[in-house]
């Protein structure tokens, strides 16, 4: 988070708390309350020790979860853990799950490509992201099932980010088999203003707050934000976002409406071939081989929800439009005009949740919803272009998209200490498609389901150590058009299961948990949208192991790792030529943030573990480690201002934000192509300063 006036604290903030010294200062002068009636405290995400008077710096990753987890790989980060954070761009938010990893093979303003427990996620093909319940990610997407932007996310929106590990709960359904992450907007926010500047053309412009209205909150903020980035082809990002929130308890519980708006365009550079570095072509890494690129996207979002102890439930509705022009084989399959594409997508989504909540006597909770979406897409599809300029239709299609999922969960305590947590949810989906333009002539309409079964325990041992297992059935939808394909037609739902066992310690100042989890899905079957083409691959099997601590010796610092590791193989293939590409075998992240009054301070270290790049595994990625640090000075009595610094890539890395093995071709080269290392590096050091004020 750029500002550290953005997040206030939810209602649960004293669960977060632990035993640690307090900070010595004056608690009442932290706790004054200013002309806009928000108490510092509330700003930097800071509560009083009732029994001290002092304060205490509220961390996420601090949350005591033995007796409330129903897998040792749940978590979240809150508070101060996202605000003193530093990152490159907003997808890195995500990274507060342990061992994901959030790289970019393209503009600033396209989805992050997503790597976690050994699965090359794409851009969010098994990895579903809420966001005040509101589910992010496409299906029958233009570029890739699953897309997952998160690009139109102001850092000083989010309250917390929680995330889950495989699909162990019920109400998490398509897109959740590996993860899901649950991002929850602020209600209030003090007003504030920020700007930043940085290298290669970065600005950014934030300014928001939140007014008392009726018995409620209404919260406005605005950013823009532009970047050309380090390449020779500018990227020339330029973006507006907005979220308008109104806030207010009605009845037993909350309720909230908000509007987000999203519209960037840019220039995308795309992964290079590393032959050509160094060459006429291609001078260094970031060179330009296609300068006529570029990209937009437009979102509007309405969502509605109401939370009380019983009840949980959402609407929302949404427009998109979207297009991206690419070109990944240059000359290979059209050697005249070259091969440049121009994805698109536009559509209506309509959708929401109910679920009801109910104890009955003291040990047992019992839970059951339903979860409805519609996809009205107007068009989606693929052209050929030169220069930005269509040559003809590859395909087009108009696509209705309907499911409903219903689930049922219970929460059985059945002596003391011990928790179980089952649930079943049975998913019911419509693709029907039709034919616009090109010369794929055919329409469809297919259904399919998936039912899943969720069961999991934790014993707590003794007091701060607990023990878990968990076993879940989870799936992914496929792209309409290759479900309905006459042809060759793919499954509709793809379904895999997960099982884990695990560790919670949770002990004075160090909360620690351990994780081995193993998994198998029937096909990585998906619509690749970059070849206009459904490429099935073999079931896969996977495990792998998760370390994760947070350590907190007194109120003013917080340390916080993570390494992971994973194998990936694809079964009914023979040992040798069975690697999953892409698959990471080790990720890890450390952590250090130290705040006081009037500086704080964090570094973040990031590593992205070697992985095969084709099946026998004789082509590899190395791995890829990058450093940022965040300063903070916030002077006492200086009108509410604060200044910081960041420093991104802070030992100036040149290793691979991705890479890939395939295919490409420029003039002069055998027709079939050369096969070899395809590759987008990282964005170099760069400095990043800014002023906040805050009124």
């Amino acid at each position: 988070m750029k500002s550290p006036f953005g997040t206030t604290l939810l209602a649960s903030a004293s669960a977060l708390l632990f035993a640690t010294p307090a900070l010595g200062q004056d608690a009442e002068e932290q706790a004054s309350t200013d002309e806009a009636g928000t108490s510092d405290a509330e700003q930097f995400n800071v509560v009083r020790d009732e029994a001290t008077g002092n304060i205490i710096y509220v961390f996420g990753r601090g949350e005591r979860r033995i007796g409330t987890a129903g897998a040792a790989s749940e978590g979240g980060v809150a508070g101060a853990d996202i605000e003193v954070r530093p990152f490159l761009r907003p997808g890195e938010l995500l990274e507060a799950t342990p061992g994901l990893i959030a790289t970019q093979h393209s503009g600033g303003g396209k989805a992050n490509q997503f790597f976690l427990r050994g699965f090359n996620l794409d851009h969010g093909t098994d990895l579903s992201l809420y966001i005040d319940d509101m589910p992010m990610n496409f299906r029958t997407h233009g570029h890739g099932q699953g897309y997952l932007d998160v690009n139109g996310l102001i850092p000083e929106s989010v309250a917390r980010v929680d995330y889950r590990k495989g699909p162990y709960r019920a109400d998490a359904g398509d897109f959740s088999f590996v993860g899901s992450s649950m991002v929850t907007t602020v209600d209030t926010l003090q007003p504030f203003a920020t700007a930043e500047v940085g290298s290669f053309g970065y600005r950014r412009f934030v300014a928001g707050g939140s007014v008392a209205v009726g018995s409620g909150d209404l919260l406005a903020l605005g950013q823009v934000k532009l970047n050309d980035g380090p390449w020779e082809l500018p990227e020339d990002f330029t973006g507006y976002m907005g979220l308008l929130k109104y806030s207010a308890p009605l009845g037993e519980g909350d309720f909230q409406v908000s509007l987000n708006i999203y519209d960037a365009s840019w220039n995308p550079t795309e992964q290079l071939p590393e032959r050509l570095v160094g060459t006429p072509l291609c001078e260094d890494r970031f060179c330009s081989l296609e300068d006529s690129l570029t990209g937009y996207t437009e979102r509007q979002i309405l969502t509605a929800n109401y939370q009380s102890e019983n009840w949980r439930v959402t609407g929302y509705v949404q427009h998109y439009d979207w297009s991206l022009l690419s070109n990944f084989t240059y000359f290979l399959e059209d050697p005249v005009n070259g091969d440049q594409l121009r994805q698109y997508d536009a559509l209506w989504t309509y959708g929401g949740r109910i679920e009801h909540t109910r104890e009955v006597g003291d040990r047992l909770v019992l839970r059951a919803g339903a979860e409805g979406r519609y996809d009205d897409i107007s068009r989606v599809g693929l052209d050929e272009t030169i220069e930005g300029v269509k040559e003809f239709t590859v395909g087009a299609f108009a696509v209705d998209e309907a499911s409903l999922g219903l689930y049922g969960e219970f929460e059985w305590r059945p002596i003391d200490r011990l928790m179980i947590i089952g649930g079943v949810r049975n998913d019911w989906y419509n693709f029907e498609t039709r034919a616009l333009e090109g010369p794929v002539s055919w329409s469809g309409d297919v259904s399919d389901d998936a039912l899943g079964v969720k069961i999991g325990a934790n014993y707590e041992l003794v007091d701060g150590i607990a023990v878990y297992a968990n076993y879940g059935e989870g799936f992914h939808s496929n792209d309409a058009r290759g479900v309905t394909n006459p042809v060759d037609p793919a499954p509709g739902l793809i379904e895999g299961d997960f099982q884990e066992v695990g560790l919670r310690f949770e002990r004075g100042g160090l909360i620690f948990t351990g994780v081995y989890w193993w998994s198998g899905i029937e096909s990585e079957l998906i619509y690749v949208g970059d070849s206009g083409a459904v490429e099935p691959s073999d079931p896969s099997t996977r495990h792998g192991y998760e370390l994760t601590a947070f350590y907190k010796p007194n109120n003013w610092l917080a340390i916080d790792a993570v390494w992971t590791g994973s194998t990936a193989r694809f079964t009914g293939l023979p040992d040798g030529q069975n690697y999953v590409p892409g698959a990471l075998e080790s990720s890890g992240e450390l952590g250090v943030a130290a705040i006081f009054p009037e500086v704080n301070a964090a570094f973040r270290l990031r590593y992205l573990g070697p992985h095969a790049l084709i099946e026998d595994n004789s082509q590899r990625g190395a791995s890829t480690l990058l450093a940022n640090v965040r300063i903070a000075w916030t002077p006492e009595n200086f009108g509410g201002f604060e200044f910081h610094a960041e420093v991104l890539n802070l030992f100036d890395s040149d290793d691979d934000d991705i890479d890939y093995y395939y295919e490409t071709r420029f003039p002069g080269e055998p027709a079939e192509g050369v096969l070899g290392r395809n590759s987008r590096i990282v964005e170099p050091r760069q400095l990043r300063v800014g002023v906040s004020r805050r009124f």
